[in-house]
């Protein structure tokens, strides 16, 4: 199962190489959308679960930091669908320079795995977003 995961990431790699180069903020490029879209795929799981439960779960982690409410439900965003996964792709694939081993075991696929995944990721979305609005 890690492997898929190692592949994207290499193919998502080659594909940042290709537009910024290797001197460039590729690692910024590459990680802010990957989790991204991880966030994407966690947040379809809760509103399926949250479908299934009957609004009995919840999809955010409660926030009250600050006085504004949109103020708090962004960081309960931050928190919830995009820190936990720059975090665990930092330690995954960039911490060490793990990558650097990663691209050289595994063969990229000029973008097309990690464009299939994106693609996927969103199409996945949609599905609980429907079910939500027909029930």
């Amino acid at each position: 199962m890690l492997s898929i995961y190692y592949k994207i990431w290499v193919d998502a790699i080659s594909l940042s190489w290709a537009k910024t180069g290797k001197a460039g903020n590729w690692k910024l490029l590459t990680i802010i959308p990957m989790s991204v879209i991880q966030g994407i795929n966690l947040l379809a799981i809760f509103l399926l679960v949250r479908i299934l439960s009957h609004n009995r779960t919840l999809a955010l982690f409660p926030v009250h930091i600050f006085s504004t409410g949109p103020l708090n439900v962004f960081c309960s965003v931050l928190i919830t669908y995009f820190i936990p996964f720059v975090l665990l792709n930092y330690l995954l694939i960039f911490s060490m320079d793990q990558y650097a081993e990663l691209v050289r075991k595994y063969n990229d696929q000029r973008g097309k795995l990690y464009l299939r995944y994106v693609f996927i990721s969103i199409g996945i979305i949609v599905v609980p977003i429907a079910l939500k609005f027909i029930f």
